[in-house]
């Protein structure tokens, strides 16, 4: 098991991100076999908290809770697919955001503050789509960009602690943002 803090999209997102799954294989016609993620794995890990959950969690749920009520939901385009061969996976990456560097800077703190070590990678914000089978790597990729149903339009508005389950995560706690700029209905159930 581990935990997260993670952004667990909204229902339309997650049509958007099956579809992107689902148009992988396509896209991607000589690359291996892909393990293309289910609907109840799609989200975007914000701080991972190596140390897992403390006993009392109290202090740290206060802490996001605080983050939270002070960061506006935001736009959020996820706009092009990587492929990363040395994690042998596929993602959706966000453009650019100065209010998401302003948010994983936050989380940071959070999270150091309440016991767990310096993240000593920078954030690469994504939403893993699809790993290769084990053992492969990617192979055959593409010279000229793919045509994949992107841009994904969605909106970042709330924060939640996920921990990983057999084929999904277990959704342990969850913050709505502030309000506006952009519409939310909240974490599927």
């Amino acid at each position: 098991m581990s935990d997260f803090i993670a952004w667990l999209p909204d229902a339309d997102t997650l049509d958007a991100l099956e579809a992107l799954c689902a148009a992988l294989p396509g896209a991607f016609p000589a690359m291996p076999p892909l393990q293309v993620r289910r609907r109840a794995q799609l989200h975007m890990t914000l701080r991972y908290l190596a140390e897992g959950l403390p006993e009392d969690p109290a202090r740290l749920y206060a802490a996001l809770a605080a983050v939270a009520a002070r960061t506006p939901r935001q736009a959020l385009q996820l706009e092009r697919v990587e492929i990363w061969p040395a994690a042998a996976v596929i993602v959706a990456r966000p453009a650019p955001s100065p209010a998401l560097d302003t948010l994983f800077a936050d989380l940071e703190a959070v999270a150091v503050a309440c016991g767990h070590a310096p993240e000593p990678r920078q954030p690469m914000p994504h939403v893993t789509l699809a790993y290769f089978p084990r053992g492969q790597h990617a192979q055959g990729l593409p010279e000229a960009p793919v045509v994949l149903p992107l841009p994904i339009d969605a909106c970042l508005g709330s924060l939640s602690i996920a921990r990983t389950a057999p084929g999904s995560y277990d959704n342990l706690h969850w913050w709505p943002l502030a309000e506006p700029p952009c519409p939310y209905s909240g974490p599927e159930a």
